[in-house]
């Protein structure tokens, strides 16, 4: 699994590299699963594809820790929408890594039985659902996105009782196109 994951991170990596012109934008956010609060920056190498990279933090028992994220977004609707440019549905998968190894792990730790005890915690995937509208001419944008986990996806399949609100998050972005 985490070969495939690996895998998922380079081709989404390469596909931003191999563009022709594009447009950037800086994003801002406050995050949920990306972090408390995240910045960073989005590329699109065409209306309907875009991947972002995201520096996000969060806290555990007061102290700050980060992670890094990785997004490919698809929008397959594009509207002008009084002279502004509106995506009402956009599709996305991302990779979140956290930083901090006394806390997540890649591995199970050497405490449990053997390496794959448990499921590794540093590095996840999950899939999101957004839209983002951009003001022009100021260039100013605000998006919106609920994102899933993938163990959130899971547990809706295995377990009707779970208690969703761990797997699920939401996120708002101030961006500025370039």
């Amino acid at each position: 699994m985490r070969n495939l994951k690996a895998v998922i991170f380079l081709i989404l990596i390469f596909a931003g590299l191999h563009t022709q012109a594009a447009d950037w934008r800086a994003l801002f956010e406050r995050a949920g699963f990306m972090g408390k609060y995240a910045i960073g920056a989005s590329y699109e190498w065409s209306p309907e594809h875009a991947v972002s990279y995201l520096l996000g933090n969060y806290q555990i028992e007061g102290e700050d820790f980060y992670q890094s994220n990785l997004i490919y977004r698809y929008s397959h609707w594009q509207a002008d929408f009084f002279g502004h440019h509106w995506r009402p549905l956009q599709f996305g998968v991302f990779l979140v890594y956290a930083m901090n190894n006394q806390k997540y792990f890649l591995k199970s730790p050497d405490k449990y039985p053997y390496a794959d005890y448990y499921d590794e915690t540093a590095l996840r995937y999950g899939v999101e659902f957004g839209s983002t509208l951009t003001f022009m001419p100021s260039r100013v944008g605000l998006g919106y996105y609920i994102r899933v986990f993938d163990n959130g996806v899971i547990a809706t399949f295995n377990n009707s009782k779970r208690d969703l609100q761990y797997y699920i998050s939401s996120g708002l972005s101030l961006q500025y196109l370039f």
